[in-house]
């Protein structure tokens, strides 16, 4: 876990949004390896080993698939990941091009619940979660997959930023708080405009998620 992420990180449990305090047991560089995130309100601690924060223990990942430089190219394309300046959350199979696509950007990449395939190693950042633990639109960029709770959904799209780029797939519906820009056979990408209140309306996105 990159050291400049634990200040966009907030406790998922329920009370005031707050900044995590982060203790390093092992590090490598800028990189938290092993250490513990604290919650200064309620207490709660997350442990960081191997360089991925573990907030909870999300549903088992099934979608898998290998690096692409195609489809590499094309996601940092469409999600706009041309600078350093914020990051971008990469959601279950999408991270298994994190490699490929830190060739191409200076864009930090935090991969949310990756796959076995997924090189951690080239990220920023790594967390397994039910939710997205990071401050309202503290983030650039969002990659959806079909394997997204609407726990993941919801937050996702808090964290991101009015205007930043959301995708996924077409078999998840475009998230409220989104507008479509463009979509073909395979995914769609909108625009953040407004993260929703309540969450209600993304209810149907959690039912058909796989």
């Amino acid at each position: 876990m990159f050291v400049e992420l634990i200040e966009a990180l907030r406790c998922p449990r329920e009370h005031e949004e707050t900044h995590l305090v982060a203790s390093a047991t092992r590090t490598d560089g800028r990189h938290i390896v092993d250490g513990i995130l604290g919650c200064p309100v309620c207490r709660a601690e997350f442990v960081i080993k191997d360089g991925v924060a573990r907030f909870d223990t999300p549903p088992s990942f099934t979608a898998f698939e290998l690096p692409d430089a195609e489809v590499a190219t094309r996601l940092a394309a469409l999600l706009e990941l041309t600078d350093a300046r914020g990051f971008a959350l990469l959601c279950g199979r999408w991270g298994v091009h994190a490699g490929l696509i830190s060739q191409m950007t200076d864009t930090p990449l935090v991969l949310v619940n990756h796959s076995i395939a997924a090189p951690a190693h080239a990220a920023a950042g790594a967390i397994r979660a039910r939710v997205v633990p990071f401050a309202q639109s503290s983030a650039r960029a969002l990659a959806l997959d079909e394997t997204c709770s609407w726990g993941v959904v919801v937050s996702g799209v808090r964290a991101v930023k009015p205007g930043g780029r959301v995708l996924g797939p077409i078999t998840v519906a475009v998230p409220a708080g989104v507008t479509e820009l463009v979509r073909d056979d395979r995914v769609w990408v909108g625009e953040k405009t407004a993260a929703p209140d309540q969450p209600s309306p993304l209810v149907s996105i959690a039912r058909s998620s796989r």
